[in-house]
């Protein structure tokens, strides 16, 4: 039928007749040379049209960090609110702009796992899972995990001083959306680099926004810290080029990607160290 409509659009006189399984185009004997070149010539000219896209290699399933984390906070919700073998979890661990200014900057990690109720908590449980499980698949999850904490505590940081010292904070969600920025930024600079179709390439970004605009800003009744959002999907974004810059997912191989993971998790547990250590 693709033919036919090439030689309905050249003029050329046709008829399908069945043939077997399939069919036959019969053209008048005096137009068949014509005909044959001008199918030739389409044919050739089509051989890798529609172009293809291969798929990226699924770095990771993602599936155990997603757990690992949901399990973490979900831990830390009664350890927060109610403290553990005597310590003050949320005084400790509390994002207080004016303590970190004054040297206290591992709360803006620490302020990642407290959370002050259960939606709170299951929103970014949630949300922060499945960001995580697709940017897990095209960054790996040793990586994806460490962009998470880099993202939420810089963040955290850039939040404090954007707000002053009288803000506090609590909540991973600046991590969440932090990922969510990671792997638009990401996926838009590799698309980019692939030279993709224009609307393929900006279909990362096109879709973070719109999730962010969903779930980001919160109503105009609730306590949502939109600004620390908005510096997670910053420091996010600026860690997805980076990754994306330096070719980071293909560089580190599984090996990398341990050492990745195992050093997000250390900088999370060294400020949790570092909170406990001191007087509240």
């Amino acid at each position: 039928m693709e033919r036919a409509l090439v030689l309905q659009s050249l003029g050329i006189p046709f008829v399908v007749e069945p043939y077997g399984a399939g069919c036959h185009l019969v053209v008048p004997a005096e137009r068949a040379a014509t005909a044959l070149a001008e199918l030739t010539k389409y044919e050739t000219e089509n051989v890798d049209w529609p172009p293809r896209y291969d798929a990226p290699p699924l770095l990771s399933k993602g599936k155990l960090g997603a757990g690992l984390y949901a399990a973490l906070i979900v831990l830390m919700y009664p350890v927060g609110r109610q403290g553990f073998l005597g310590y003050n979890f949320w005084e400790a661990g509390m994002m207080k702009a004016r303590a970190v200014f004054d040297g206290e900057w591992w709360r803006a990690i620490t302020a990642l796992t407290l959370h002050g109720g259960l939606s709170h908590l299951i929103g970014n449980a949630v949300f922060g899972m499945g960001f995580a499980l697709l940017a897990a698949h095209s960054l790996g999850g040793g990586l994806t995990w460490l962009g998470f904490v880099l993202a939420g505590s810089l963040g955290n940081l850039l939040n404090a001083w954007l707000q002053g010292p009288d803000h506090n904070s609590i909540g991973a969600s600046t991590g969440v959306f932090g990922v969510l920025a990671l792997l638009a930024a990401y996926e838009w600079s590799r698309r980019h680099t692939l030279r993709y179709p224009p609307m393929r390439r900006f279909a990362p970004l096109i879709g973070g926004i719109a999730l962010f605009g969903f779930l980001g800003v919160g109503g105009a009744d609730s306590n949502t810290d939109v600004i620390a959002h908005v510096t997670g999907l910053v420091c996010g974004g600026a860690l997805g080029a980076l990754a994306a810059w330096s070719d980071a997912p293909s560089r580190l191989g599984a090996q990398g990607q341990r050492l990745a993971a195992a050093l997000g998790a250390a900088i999370l547990a060294g400020a949790w160290i570092l909170a406990l250590g001191r007087p509240v």
